[in-house]
C-alpha cells in the first residue's frame, strides 16, 4: 500500500466517524514510515499528520502533540521546505489552542513570517494574546480588522479596549457605533440598539457578527421570527461564528427545534472547544430530549469553561425550572443576572422566584424589568403574571395582562395568564372568548393545546377534540395534547371499558367534575414554557 492510498484510507476512516478504527490503521502502518529515515522528508510528514489527525478524532491531543516534537526534532527538520515547517507550527499552535495552552500557541505562530501569515493565523494570535492578556492583542487585533474589514471579534475588542484606528476613520466610526449599540443592549434598550445595528450593517453588509447582535436584540424583543432569520443569516455569512449563538440555542428551545439545536452545537464543537457556546447548544438540546441530567452535565462544563458567561448559567437555571428544582434555578438565575442582566435573565429569575413562592421578590424583579422596557408588552405582562398569584391582585392583574394584549396581540405570556385567571375564577366563557379573538395571532401548538384545555371544561368536546388535533399536526410530540385528545374522545365515545367511569362522574355533582377539571388545567404548565 503507498502512503497516499494509506493515507486517504485512514481519511475515510475518520470522515465515517470510525476514529479508534482510524488510529489503529494509523500505528500500525503510519507512524513507523512517519520515523523511517529512508522515506523522502515530504512523505514523512505527510504520514505523521495523517497519524495525528487519528490521535485528534480520539481526543488523544498530547500523544499528537509528543509525536510532532518528536519528529520536527529530529534532522528531517533540514530537510523539510520553508512552507512545510509553516505547517507545522500551525499544527502544534492548533494542538496547544485545544489544550488551553494560549502563550505557546502565541508563541508557535510568531515562527510565521508575518507576509506569510494568513487570516485564520492573524485570528487565532489574536485570541492568544487577548486570552493570556499580552499587550500585543490590540495590534494584532488591528492587523486583523485591516485584512478582514468585516471582522466583528475585532471591532468588539477593539471598541473594548481602545485600540489603534483605521488611518481614514472608517474604522473608528464602526467601532463607536458598535460600541453604542452594546452599551444600549446593556441597558435593555433593544429597539434602540437593533436601529444602531442595522445602520452599521450597511456599512458593513457582510460582518457576521453585527448581524448575530442584532438577531439577539430581537430575541430580547421576543420577535423569533425576525431573531431566527437573522441568526441564520449571520451563520451562512460566517459558519464559524459563536459569538452570540448561545443566545441563539436559547431561542431555538423556545421554538422547541430539537434538530436545530443539536447541529448547532455540533457545528460549535467541531470548530471549537474551548469556547462554551457548543456546550450551552448541547445543553439545551439534552434538556429538549429529556436527559436533564445529561443537560446539567454539559451546562456545568460550559460554566467551567467560561465562568464570566452568563449564558451558561441560564441554560442551567432553565434545566433546573424544567427538573422542578427551583430553588436551585433562582440562585442560578441570580449569578447570570450579576454577570450580564438582560430580558431573558429578568424572566429566569421572576420565574424560579414565583415557582418558589417568592412573589415579593419575583414582583421586584419584574417591575423593574417593566421599568427599564416600558414599551414591551411582554415586560408588562410579567408584573401581571406575578399579581395574579395573590388573590388580591387579580384585578389589577387582568387589567395589566389586557393591556400587554392590546400593546401586542402576539404576547403568548399575558394570553397565557390571562386565560388561567379566566379560568381559575370560573369564567369559562370569557376564557374561551379570550383565546378564540387572539388565537390567529398566536398559532402555535401549545396555544391551541390551551384553547383546546379550555373547551373541555366548557364541555364543548367536538371544538376541543378539533383543537387537540391542531395542535398534534403542529407538533405530534406534545404530550398535553396527546392526554387531552385522549380524555376527550373517551368523554364523546365511551366504550364498554369506559361505562364504570362515565357512571362514577355521572354519580358526582356537575360543579365537582367542572372543580376536577379546572384544577387539571390549572396544574398545567400555563406559564412554564412561555416565561423562559
Amino acid at each position: 500500500m503507498t502512503s497516499q492510498v494509506l493515507i486517504d484510507e485512514i481519511q475515510q476512516l475518520l470522515d465515517s466517524d470510525l476514529g479508534d478504527s482510524a488510529l489503529q490503521l494509523a500505528e500500525l502502518e503510519c507512524r513507523p514510515r512517519a520515523f523511517d529515515k529512508l522515506v523522502p522528508a515530504a512523505e514523512r510528514l505527510a504520514l505523521l499528520r495523517a497519524y495525528c489527525r487519528s490521535l485528534h478524532a480520539v481526543k488523544q491531543h498530547r500523544t499528537a502533540l509528543r509525536a510532532i516534537t518528536e519528529f520536527i526534532s529530529g534532522p528531517v527538520r533540514g530537510q523539510l521546505a520553508a512552507e512545510d515547517l509553516e505547517e507545522v507550527a500551525r499544527d502544534i499552535s492548533d494542538v496547544r489552542w485545544t489544550l488551553g495552552e494560549h502563550d505557546m500557541c502565541l508563541a508557535q505562530l510568531r515562527q510565521i513570517p508575518r507576509a506569510h501569515r494568513t487570516v485564520r493565523d492573524v485570528a487565532r494570535m489574536a485570541r492568544s494574546a487577548a486570552a493570556v492578556q499580552s499587550g500585543e492583542a490590540a495590534e494584532l487585533y488591528a492587523e486583523l480588522l485591516r485584512r478582514q474589514p468585516n471582522a466583528g471579534e475585532a471591532l468588539v475588542f477593539l471598541s473594548a479596549h481602545g485600540g489603534p484606528r483605521a488611518a481614514d476613520g472608517s474604522s473608528y466610526h464602526d467601532v463607536a457605533s458598535l460600541t453604542a449599540a452594546r452599551g444600549m443592549m446593556q441597558r435593555l434598550e433593544y429597539r434602540k440598539a437593533a436601529a444602531e445595528l442595522q445602520r452599521l450593517a450597511r456599512r458593513q453588509r457582510a460582518n457576521a457578527q453585527v448581524v448575530a447582535l442584532q438577531a439577539t436584540c430581537h430575541y430580547m424583543l421576543d420577535e423569533r421570527r425576525k431573531a431566527h432569520l437573522l441568526y441564520e443569516r449571520a451563520r451562512a455569512l460566517d459558519a464559524a461564528l459563536v459569538q452570540e449563538m448561545g443566545a441563539y440555542s436559547g431561542l431555538l428551545m423556545q421554538l422547541g427545534d430539537t434538530y436545530a439545536a443539536y447541529g448547532l452545537g455540533s457545528e460549535l464543537l467541531k470548530a471549537d472547544q474551548t469556547r462554551p457556546e457548543g456546550w450551552i447548544a448541547m445543553a439545551r438540546y439534552l434538556q429538549m430530549s429529556g436527559q436533564t441530567q445529561e443537560a446539567l452535565a454539559i451546562a456545568w462544563k460550559a460554566q467551567a469553561l467560561a465562568p464570566g458567561c452568563a449564558e451558561a448559567y441560564c441554560a442551567e437555571g432553565s434545566i433546573q425550572l424544567a427538573g422542578g428544582s427551583a430553588e436551585e434555578a433562582a440562585e442560578v438565575f441570580l449569578k447570570a443576572h450579576a454577570l450580564a442582566r438582560s430580558a431573558q435573565t429578568y424572566r429566569g429569575v421572576v420565574e424560579a422566584h414565583v415557582r418558589c413562592g417568592r412573589y415579593k421578590e419575583a414582583f421586584v424583579h419584574a417591575k423593574e424589568l417593566a421599568e427599564l422596557m416600558p414599551a414591551h408588552a411582554a415586560a408588562l405582562a410579567m408584573v401581571g403574571v406575578v399579581l395574579s398569584h395573590s388573590a388580591e391582585g387579580h384585578d389589577k392583574a387582568a387589567r395589566l395582562l389586557q393591556a400587554a394584549l392590546d400593546a401586542d396581540p402576539r404576547c403568548t405570556e399575558a394570553l397565557a395568564a390571562l386565560a388561567s385567571l379566566h379560568v381559575a375564577g370560573q369564567q369559562l366563557d370569557a376564557a374561551v372568548a379570550l383565546l378564540e379573538r387572539y388565537l390567529p395571532d398566536n398559532e402555535t401548538d401549545d396555544m391551541y393545546t390551551r384553547y383546546a384545555d379550555v373547551l373541555t371544561l366548557a364541555n364543548e368536546l367536538p371544538k376541543a377534540a378539533v383543537n387537540y388535533t391542531v395542535a398534534l399536526e403542529l407538533n405530534p410530540a406534545n404530550e398535553r395534547a396527546k392526554i387531552g385528545f385522549d380524555r376527550v374522545d373517551r368523554l364523546m365515545h365511551p366504550s364498554a371499558d369506559d361505562d364504570d367511569d362515565v357512571a362514577e362522574d355521572a354519580e358526582q355533582p356537575d360543579d365537582d367534575v367542572a372543580d376536577q377539571r379546572t384544577g387539571e388545567f390549572e396544574r398545567s404548565d400555563m406559564s412554564d414554557d412561555e416565561m423562559l
